[in-house]
């Protein structure tokens, strides 16, 4: 019997690994305790079915046969690392540290021993000394795939993405099918925004592993960040037939659904989204813009109001339930989300615009000239705030401030339509003589036109002032008929008014306004 139990362990240990190869976990481990039966103090039958446990995902009793194999044989390097990597596995960092250096003691040449503790290093954020065993570990085994994609990783985590993707196209030089190093690879090189490039290693990523959700997860994000939402919404779609209960997934394709003016299908996914975690703002926020842009206001200001519920010191959804507000005419309430939204984020020009329609339809016109600046004040560039001031003033009886405004709104932007439309009226229609200018006013009307391929009533009707200004008023009359035809039934009667004008031969003159008030 004696003389067969050598041949009977043997067999158990090759049946082990066997099962271990088809990830027959449960028959593994059986094999190799029957063995262990067999021979109690062999190290290496415990280094087997602790690497069996491992595998199984049962880092506890991978460790347990792990510290049994090195009490049997203490020089055991072997079982040093792979119980470093249990350790790791367990959570336990410092133990897996200590490990991983007893291993690199015994056996100094082994690189993975090197590289499993630069790791650790990396995960515990001391850099300095993970790098300075990478660069061990590279020169013992210059050619090992996972000395440059874990170095490469680190590099990443500390966002040196330049040398993060020398380092993946290190690693891919060496295993060039390596799914996961192309993923990688392409994180790293969006967020240098070498989009192309991120995108090819992305499909790279895909063709290798058809089903990685997370090549689908970081493509479908790029498309949507280049704008481009119809390829988007198919990697989104192939994600979720993945992993169906990805709300991050249904949310952002929700987004690109809404950027294609597909909003039935957005609030459908924003619906899915909210369903799997109703406590995540985003969908909510995100399903209030979709109603918004459906003008479905009321359930606009359910969802903005649920998304201050969540997050209630972001001014984002005060500024969006403001606007709602302010198109339901609710202009107190408006005017109270937008002043919170300032109290949050006093720096920002958005909701002191906000601010600034909602005073105007209150009739507060000194208070909304006063947002219109601040919205200047915070950003010099905003043509449209100029042009809300110079509207303002307008109205206040200031045509000479309301001029220089939409003149400085057309110093920022020269070919804003509205912005020529504005500057051409004043100098067409203006009571005061001295700020008519007909020939500005023309070439203004003409561009402004122009650039709306003239079928914006208000544009073709500021034309037609422009020429009566310069007394061509067959023109002038021909341009108001078109006007006319253009305008919506509300407006004719109005730009009838002024045909009628151009046909006897006057200019239209704008009413006078009352004096500037202070």
């Amino acid at each position: 019997m004696g003389s067969d139990q050598p041949s009977e362990v043997s067999n158990l240990v090759r049946r082990g690994h066997a099962y271990a190869r088809r990830a027959e976990y449960p028959k593994a481990l059986e094999a190799f305790s029957a063995a262990i039966d067999l021979e109690p103090v062999d190290a290496e039958l415990y280094f087997h079915r602790g690497n069996a446990y491992a595998a199984a995902g049962r880092p506890g009793e991978a460790v347990a046969d792990f510290t049994r194999a090195v009490e049997l044989r203490p020089d055991y390097a072997e079982a040093y690392h792979n119980r470093a990597t249990a350790h790791v596995d367990a959570g336990d960092l410092d133990a897996a540290l200590a490990d991983y250096t007893r291993a690199a003691e015994l056996d100094p040449e082994d690189p993975d021993a090197i590289n499993g503790r630069a790791a650790v290093y990396s995960r515990q954020k001391n850099f300095d000394a993970a790098f300075a065993d990478y660069e061990t570990a590279a020169k013992l085994a210059p050619d090992t795939f996972r000395v440059f994609f874990n170095r490469a990783n680190a590099h990443s985590a500390l966002n040196n993405h330049e040398d993060a993707v020398t380092d993946y196209t290190a690693a891919l030089r060496i295993s060039p099918r390596n799914a996961r190093a192309y993923l990688y690879r392409a994180m790293s090189l969006e967020a240098l925004d070498r989009t192309a490039e991120a995108l090819t290693d992305l499909s790279t990523a895909l063709r290798l592993q058809p089903t990685s959700a997370e090549a689908f997860w970081q493509r479908a994000r790029v498309y949507a960040a280049c704008d481009e939402h119809a390829k988007a919404v198919s990697d989104f779609t192939w994600l979720l037939k993945l992993d169906p209960k990805h709300g991050d997934a249904l949310n952002l394709r929700g987004v690109s659904y809404a950027e294609l003016g597909e909003h039935a299908k957005a609030v459908a996914d924003f619906t899915r989204a909210i369903a799997i975690d109703p406590n995540d703002v985003a969908p909510w926020f995100n399903r209030g813009l979709s109603h918004t842009r459906t003008r479905n206001t009321q359930a606009a200001i359910d969802d903005f109001t649920k998304s201050i519920e969540l997050a209630p010191d972001d001014p984002a959804a005060y500024v969006q339930r403001g606007y709602a507000f302010h198109e339901l005419r609710e202009a107190d309430r408006a005017v109270a989300d937008f002043t919170r939204a300032i109290d949050l984020r006093p720096d920002s020009g958005r909701p002191y615009f906000g601010r600034a329609l909602a005073n105007r339809r209150k009739g507060d016109l000194h208070a909304a000239v006063a947002d219109a600046s601040a919205v200047i004040e915070r950003n010099p560039q905003s043509d449209s705030a100029y042009n809300l001031r110079a509207s303002l003033r307008h109205q206040l009886g200031d045509l000479v401030g309301a001029l220089e405004d939409h003149q400085k709104a057309f110093e920022i932007d020269p070919d804003d339509a509205a912005t020529l439309n504005h500057l051409a009226w004043i100098r067409a229609t203006c009571p005061r003589d001295e700020l008519r200018d007909g020939a500005a006013a023309l070439r203004d009307a003409l561009r402004a036109c122009e650039l709306t391929n003239h079928e914006a009533p208000g544009y073709v009707d500021t034309l037609a002032a422009a020429y009566a200004e310069l007394g061509r008023f067959e023109e002038a009359a021909t341009w108001q008929e078109k006007a006319v035809e253009l305008a919506p039934e509300a407006s004719k009667a109005d730009y009838e008014s002024r045909l009628t004008l151009y046909r006897a031969g006057q200019p239209f003159r704008d009413p006078p306004p009352e004096e500037p008030q202070v």
